[in-house]
């Protein structure tokens, strides 16, 4: 934790001084990008009106690309400033949450650790993430970022086929080292099945799909919050002692989201969904904006806390 006592005597002698200059900047582009959407509106507008709709010539064509123009110049235009932001404000923030937490504004979580983790088994067919942290709490190393997966669905067949990418999880995903040794993977996922049709819920929950056996606990509460999926029953129970089960459903309550985890190779991977992108600067409200600032200090030491939610710095098994 930084030298200052609190949150809001940083904010004000370290960050409130740049804010205010990002601000400065942040409205000359605005207007310069409202001048660049203004006159791509009029662009467009005599390309209608004017682009002879009965010859051979392509009427959407200049059309597409007036526009495309006026978005990337746009775009163009805001991204100086959202990229100071981020990487003079919010790495200070970080730091000020934990001094070893590193960020990577246009780092993530690798894909490769994404899926094998085996909490999604959807083809992942196009991947994106930003906003890395990494660090270590005690003698637990753990990272997070922002995360959007999505799989292509086609409809339709010939010239009438369709191809559009479906998100199928967008959010936050955290790895962490995992005090315990185990052999094969278990898998905990919202139990969205018996919520939305009772018993025949607990059938549906039965088909695991490739993610090995139902695995039935002996604590109601977890078992009416999630439904586990293992290889090992025993090695399961091993995992999901009664201590982490209180532990994870505190978890899920802290953050109200649906929360998804798997025990793979000594690794905890913990899912989070949220559409909600936590570290970016809106571009038409204040950088200082000290409510809004304070918000991303409260995510961080959130994300943080999944070491002492879990209780990963025990190692009072075989690992040390």
């Amino acid at each position: 934790m930084s030298s200052y006592n609190t949150f809001r005597d940083f904010y004000e002698k370290e960050l409130r001084p740049d804010l205010e200059s990002i601000d400065i900047r942040r409205r000359t582009t605005n207007k310069k990008v409202l001048t660049a959407l203004t006159l791509t509106a009029i662009a467009v507008l005599l390309e209608v009106v004017l682009i002879p709709g009965n010859t051979s010539f392509p009427k959407p064509a200049p059309i597409i690309i007036t526009v495309m123009a006026g978005l990337i110049t746009a775009g163009v235009a805001g991204k100086s400033f959202k990229d100071e932001y981020k990487t003079s404000i919010i790495a200070r923030i970080a730091a000020f949450a934990d001094e070893g937490l590193l960020y990577s504004p246009e780092g993530s979580i690798p894909k490769d650790e994404f899926v094998r983790s085996r909490i999604f088994l959807q083809s992942c067919d196009h991947y994106s993430g930003e906003d890395h942290f990494r660090g270590r709490s005690g003698k637990t190393e753990i990272e997070f970022s922002e995360i959007t997966a999505k799989y292509l669905s086609s409809s339709g067949s010939g010239v009438k086929q369709r191809n559009e990418y479906v998100t199928f999880f967008k959010g936050l995903f955290i790895i962490a080292d995992f005090n315990k040794n185990f052999r094969t993977n278990t898998i905990v996922l919202p139990d969205t099945a018996e919520k939305l049709f009772g018993r025949f819920g607990q059938t549906l929950q039965s088909a695991a799909f490739g993610r090995g056996e139902l695995i039935r606990l002996e604590d109601p509460r977890f078992e009416k919050e999630f439904c586990v999926y293992g290889e090992d029953q025993v090695e399961a129970r091993y995992i999901l002692t009664p201590s982490l089960m209180e532990r994870i459903l505190v978890f899920k309550n802290k953050w109200n989201k649906e929360v998804y985890l798997s025990f793979l190779n000594s690794r905890v991977y913990i899912a989070i969904s949220m559409d909600k992108n936590l570290f970016e600067l809106r571009p038409f409200r204040p950088a200082a904006d000290y409510a809004f600032l304070e918000e991303s200090l409260r995510f961080l030491t959130l994300l943080t806390g999944v070491v002492e939610d879990l209780n990963l710095n025990t190692r009072i098994w075989t690992r040390e």
